[in-house]
């Protein structure tokens, strides 16, 4: 062999029985505390830990798996990975399922319904106990093909509650109620709508609720844009909008939008929120920190995750008891981006204008 050349390594595998050996323990109780499948001294565990790190033992999840006809692995269907709403749900659900002794498997569907299909054959394949399905959208052959494997399921607005289907409402017409009337308080006549992909249950909500809401205050429904939930889909939106009417105020369906919309109304010369109120929807982290920071509708992405798997592990726990619903609120929280619209705030300037005239004559 050459100097230069790197040394060929081949890798070595650990048994069972050699971390037993290391350990000073039967190989019954290695497998009872990598599985916790029984209580161990504290000692005993140490011992078995400190040899299993040392020896660089891992277990064979597959093999594990199809030994005992089922799996410590859940599954995790998200919309879009790429989406900063979906991190802290994930992240919760992961904590959960750790605290439980489980491991997630995440997989990205990017709105792809066969791409969905194929993920799920997938988990079925690796014999998962469940599946939290976090999407926006789901064909219904896939809902029909867990329940008949008897696998419990959790879905985001499925609408659907049945023996191992338990299904997560979000409050999105509570939230675009809770924002028009914010916008409206402060004098806003004209509000726009940037929503988002048409097709997907969830836009469909959000809009209906801000045409219902926008009328019920007895605004004009005229402004009125579909996007598609990304950060170009609302700068163009806002572009659209911009050229065919003149709103005050704009909401749009998420904060990606929104914050396209700041980019726009910054492009074309507009300040927020001197000239134009922005409005977001989901509170992602980066809502805090755009310029100015963002109001915006906060839905609970922490609490999401967390009840899902609550919901997962109640089915798997106890069959017998089926799905259930579990409803979560949206808030809003108000921030730098919405303000009195133009013609308020010179209305304003001026009558303080006139009374600071009318108090000096009057001295």
């Amino acid at each position: 062999m050459r100097r230069d050349e790197a040394p060929i390594l081949h890798e070595v595998s650990v048994t069972i029985r050699e971390v037993a050996a290391k350990a000073g323990v039967s190989t019954a109780t290695v497998s009872h505390v990598l599985n916790g499948t029984q209580r161990t001294r504290p000692r005993t565990k140490e011992r078995v830990l400190a040899a299993v790190q040392e020896l660089g033992y891992s277990q064979n999840q597959a093999a594990r798996n199809l030994a005992q006809g089922k799996s410590n692995l859940l599954g995790l269907l998200i919309s879009d990975i790429r989406n900063p709403f979906f991190p802290e749900v994930t992240a919760a659900f992961q904590d959960q399922a750790l605290a439980h002794g489980m491991d997630v498997l995440v997989l990205n569907t990017n709105y792809d319904v066969q791409r969905m299909l194929m993920s799920v054959k997938r988990l079925i394949g690796l014999r998962v106990p469940g599946i939290a399905v976090l999407t926006s959208q789901i064909d219904p052959s896939i809902i029909d093909l867990l329940k008949d494997r008897s696998i419990p399921a959790v879905y985001l607005d499925l609408g659907r509650v049945d023996e191992h289907i338990s299904n997560i409402v979000l409050g999105y017409e509570d939230g675009i109620a809770e924002a028009i009337e914010h916008l409206a308080g402060l004098g806003h006549q004209r509000i726009g709508y940037i929503g988002g992909t048409p097709h997907l249950k969830s836009s469909i909500r959000r809009t209906s609720a801000f045409r219902d809401n926008v009328i019920r205050l007895g605004l004009p429904p005229d402004y009125m844009i579909d996007g598609d939930f990304t950060v170009e889909g609302g700068y163009f939106a806002c572009s659209k909008l911009l050229s065919r009417s003149s709103p005050t105020a704009i909401i749009a369906a998420n904060d990606q939008m929104a914050i396209g919309v700041l980019h726009r109304a910054s492009d074309g010369g507009l300040c927020v929120p001197e000239d134009l109120s922005v409005v977001g929807f989901d509170d992602i982290l980066f809502s805090q920190y755009t310029q100015p920071a963002l109001t915006t509708v906060a839905l609970p992405r922490a609490e999401i995750g967390r009840v899902a798997f609550e919901a997962l592990w109640s089915m798997m726990s106890k069959p017998q008891q089926g799905g259930c619903e579990l409803q979560l609120g949206a808030r809003l929280i108000i921030r730098q981006s919405t303000a009195r619209p133009p013609e308020s705030s010179k209305k304003i300037a001026a009558e303080s204008r006139s009374n600071s005239t009318v108090a000096r004559r009057l001295d």
